[in-house]
């Protein structure tokens, strides 16, 4: 009886290693895996919403600058745009619930505007906040 116990205790601890192994090991390869899968559409995800927002700060600037009927309905326009942001969010959380991080987003981000840019300007330009 007593050695019927000590191999089913056995038996559990090696299981319990065995999958504690595979856990660690796997974890960054479904990482990897779920990053290359969601890379592209991520990426257009992430070029829409930035250009969107880009669009809809330069058309409020200039209803500051020249208030008219026109600045409006330009700025009206543009929050139609904004929808691309809720599109990238949604995808964003949904990759955050499969086990991407912050930073592992961001990486999938700035690889999406590195692809897009046909030069270190075209880099600049992106990440550059002009007023």
């Amino acid at each position: 009886m007593r050695l019927v116990l000590l191999r089913n205790s056995s038996f559990l601890a090696a299981t319990f290693a065995l999958g504690f192994a595979v856990a660690t090991i796997g974890a960054p390869v479904w990482k990897s895996i779920l990053m290359e899968w969601n890379q592209d559409a991520f990426g257009e995800l992430t070029y829409r919403c930035d250009h969107a927002m880009r669009a809809h700060m330069i058309a409020k600037q200039k209803l500051v600058a020249n208030p008219s009927e026109e600045s409006v309905r330009e700025v009206e326009a543009m929050e139609i745009g904004l929808l691309d942001c809720q599109n990238y969010d949604l995808m964003r959380k949904r990759l955050i619930r499969w086990g991407l991080s912050d930073n592992e987003l961001s990486e999938m981000s700035l690889r999406a505007i590195e692809d897009g840019a046909g030069s270190l300007q075209e880099v600049v330009r992106v990440h550059e906040i002009r007023y």
